[in-house]
């Protein structure tokens, strides 16, 4: 047992020496206590499936400890990973646990909001939608804007049935027409309707905005008494 013990007694004395360092280093240091927020990040969503509910993009964490293990800790959060590959439809709970977050030894979590994170998924349903342009602004004075066409005209929606049986069209983000005095072409992010999990495929589109100059007027407002003839 003493030969055990006394075996390589110069790396073990310098080992101990360093465990003790450590030990002081972090004991001897003033406690802090600081929010993390971990990023979600959802991978293997089956082909068939579409998530049927919207899901936190983050996680937040109160971490307490010494202070520079706990500002280690803060500057390089591990994403919580929610991986959906081979799931079925129905409600699907992911817990998120303290001892997976891989934090310094010391740190301690004190709270992790949310602690659960909720995925409902549904069979994927697609139709086709038509794209209605949305336009800010005005042309240059004596012009206006005669027509929006797209290319495509028509892109794929795709979510659950309830929530595309209704969605003939798909309107883009605002097209800025000010000051235009020719046709032009742009590209046209489509902008999904708000409170509804669906996708779109493309998300961009070509748009041209036709500008055309504006019509003379050249008749009289009906009821504007005409000028009488001159003497002869």
């Amino acid at each position: 047992m003493l030969e055990v013990i006394t075996s390589n007694w110069k790396l073990k004395l310098i080992s101990l020496g360093i465990a003790v360092a450590l030990w002081t280093f972090v004991v001897g240091q003033e406690s802090a206590e600081v929010t993390v927020r971990l990023p979600v990040v959802i991978t293997g969503l089956p082909a068939d499936m579409v998530m049927a509910n919207q899901v936190a993009n983050e996680v937040e964490l109160r971490l307490y400890g010494p202070q520079s293990l706990v500002r280690q800790a803060a500057n390089r959060p591990a994403p919580k990973q929610l991986n959906l590959a081979g799931m079925g439809t129905g409600e699907h709970t992911f817990q998120v646990l303290p001892e997976e977050l891989n934090l310094p030894p010391g740190v301690e979590v004190l709270r992790i909001s949310p602690a659960r994170l909720r995925v409902v998924l549904d069979h994927r349903f697609s139709r086709k939608a038509a794209v209605r342009p949305v336009i800010k602004g005005n042309p240059e004075q004596g012009f206006e804007v005669a027509e929006v066409s797209f290319d495509p005209a028509e892109v794929t929606v795709s979510g659950i049935k309830q929530e595309i049986t209704d969605l003939d069209w798909i309107w883009t983000v605002p097209l800025e027409v000010t000051g235009l005095n020719k046709t032009t072409t742009l590209k046209a992010n489509l902008r999904p309707p708000d409170g509804r999990t669906i996708r779109l495929n493309p998300t961009t589109v070509q748009a041209e905005i036709t500008i055309r100059p504006r019509p003379a007027k050249d008749k009289a407002p009906a009821g504007t008494p005409k000028k009488p003839a001159a003497a002869k």
